[in-house]
């Protein structure tokens, strides 16, 4: 383009100059019917202080088909010392007459410093094509190009604007030449895509186009902003070839006065919610919960800050896990995105987690919406008043389940049989009775086990008791079993393979009670104590990392593969060396 500057001067019939602004246009005095031609106008304003305040107004086109358009900025430094510079402007246009005849091409007008200025009309003489036939060679530059469209040109910061890439030929097989388009990378522009499918080819004054590509714009900053040219390759029988369409240039307005303390950089229409995860179990002190905040809308996604958490001495919080689920459309970027909070509660009562206030700008009414801070409450409990709230069945079923996991049975199968808290409104009465015929069974064959022992070892009939409780049954199963070290770790493969994560965690449960009760240990201190002074400092620092790291990723939102792994050989290296 700037090469082509000295030679499109030099068609130029009609120049004005008033002081420091030139505005001329080039003279096309003929042209034919149904063809394309192309239309230069050059702008040139040169001083420090002298603004260019619209952009520049054509006359009236209404006689001719718009192909397409295309602009280049350029600025030229006559004096570095003196700051003299000339800002240049190079605007085309491809247009094609719709009618024969003479048609007169108007003024085109732009104002600087309050002042207007305009170039003098001319008239075209367009004929009619040849009627004998012909065949225009068409080099490769203009046998196919690419024009981008821009819906709306003036915008606010961080506001969307449709851009529209479309392809221009007169031949229809040149359209299944185009491919791999490039998105531009530019600081002050995120582009986000909308389709990459074709249109339907349509045809307009003896030219065929099609949209090939659509893409949502966000400009990050104020001010004229140049939307770079998007590229796209041409594939030839020996070659591939590169593309570029033409720069747009926007307007980008400043976002108005009256802007919230609390802004933070969110431009469209959101709604904000938070909900507490898993509401239907209770709330326990030191046992963390999900809290999730959740902005849903249509606007910048990809650039506005969430609401966080906000710190309190009666909860821990950890860092969110961020969830982006939106939709790219020519009705703009909508969708919701989620961050999801573990907090830990400190306190047993009613506790109030809050998020930071949230406001957004809404270009459509050009004011700023503030939606205040959101918050959630909840009741913590202690174990004892969960515990004293359960009924009698559902204490029961707990103790059903605990012997079920505890007991020398198949794995794999009794788990299939315990009863979860949440369904503790839906009560299976199929299931309880199953259970309770189940731990019958284990009941009685115990009693027949205990009966033979007894016949041969006739000594042990002296004992005063004839009845066995279900907690000595369980004992004596327990110290019958051991230490099944092993066959724990080889269930927590098992369950790790399988993606049952929930499960997971409560088996490394039952492996570290079972290393508690092999080695006469209760509460949890006792246990890090015995590690301390029987396997030294640094393995008892490892089974404290270990036990934060299990805490984490069992209230994760989203247990990981990769996380369970190295959680997996933790638990191997620790406990291995424990039981030594």
């Amino acid at each position: 383009m700037k090469k082509k500057i000295p030679y499109i001067l030099s068609l130029f019939s009609a120049l004005f100059a008033y002081g420091q602004v030139t505005l001329a246009v080039s003279d096309v005095k003929e042209a034919k019917l149904n063809q394309r031609f192309k239309l230069t106008v050059l702008l040139e304003i040169s001083g420090e202080n002298m603004m260019q305040e619209t952009p520049l107004r054509m006359p009236d086109l209404s006689k001719f088909d718009i192909i397409g358009t295309a602009s280049e900025q350029n600025t030229i430094v006559l004096d570095a010392k003196k700051g003299d510079a000339v800002n240049q402007m190079v605007y085309q246009l491809v247009l094609s007459p719709k009618q024969a005849g003479k048609i007169k091409f108007g003024s085109v007008l732009v104002t600087v410093n309050g002042k207007i200025y305009k170039t003098e009309p001319f008239d075209i003489n367009v004929r009619d094509q040849e009627k004998k036939s012909s065949v225009a060679v068409n080099t490769d530059e203009d046998n196919i190009y690419l024009n981008l469209e821009i819906q709306d040109r003036e915008v606010y910061k961080n506001e969307s604007t449709i851009a529209v890439l479309r392809a221009y030929s007169k031949d229809y097989g040149s359209f299944r030449r185009v491919g791999n388009i490039q998105i531009p990378k530019q600081r002050n522009a995120n582009f986000r895509t909308v389709s990459f499918a074709k249109s339907e080819i349509e045809t307009s004054a003896g030219m065929n186009s099609q949209v090939i590509a659509v893409f949502i714009v966000f400009p990050s900053e104020s001010g004229n902003v140049e939307i770079n040219p998007i590229a796209a390759s041409i594939s030839n029988a020996d070659k591939v070839e590169k593309i570029k369409s033409n720069p747009v240039r926007l307007n980008v307005k400043k976002l108005p006065d009256g802007m919230p303390a609390n802004y933070k950089n969110a431009v469209g229409n959101f709604e904000i919610s938070v909900i507490h995860k898993n509401a239907s179990e209770h709330a326990e002190i030191e046992k963390p919960v999900t809290v999730s905040v959740k902005v849903s809308g249509v606007g910048n996604f990809e650039s506005l800050h969430l609401p966080k958490i906000v710190e309190s001495s009666d909860y821990i919080s950890y860092a969110p896990k961020i969830t982006n689920k939106t939709v790219a459309s020519r009705n703009g970027l909508s969708g919701a995105i989620t961050a999801d909070y573990i907090v830990v509660p400190k306190k047993a009562g009613p506790l109030s987690i809050t998020f930071e206030d949230f406001s957004f700008f809404d270009p459509n009414e050009g004011k700023y919406v503030d939606l205040g801070a959101k918050s959630i409450a909840l009741n913590v409990k202690t174990p004892q008043e969960i515990a004293n709230e359960k009924s009698t069945l559902e204490k029961v079923n707990d103790y059903t389940n605990i012997v079920l996991e505890t007991v020398n049975t198949p794995v794999l199968q009794t788990n299939n049989l315990i009863i979860k808290d949440t369904e503790k409104n839906q009560i299976n009465w199929n299931i309880v009775f199953g259970n309770l015929a189940l731990l019958f069974g284990f009941v009685s064959l115990l009693f027949v086990v205990l009966k033979k022992r007894g016949k041969r070892k006739p000594q042990l009939q002296k004992a005063d008791k004839n009845f066995v409780s279900i907690a000595e049954t369980e004992e004596l199963i327990r110290q019958d079993l051991g230490n099944r070290f092993e066959e724990n770790i080889e269930y927590l493969k098992k369950l790790k393979e399988n993606k049952e994560f929930q499960k997971f965690f409560a088996a490394y449960e039952d492996l570290k009670n079972e290393t508690k009760k092999a080695n006469s240990l209760t509460s949890e201190s006792e246990f890090n104590q015995f590690i301390e002074q029987s396997k030294g400092q640094l393995l008892a620092e490892k089974y404290r990392a270990l036990s934060e790291q299990i805490q984490f990723e069992k209230y994760a939102p989203v247990p990981s593969e990769e996380s369970l792994d190295d959680l997996l050989n933790t638990i191997i290296t620790v406990y291995s060396e424990i039981n030594k």
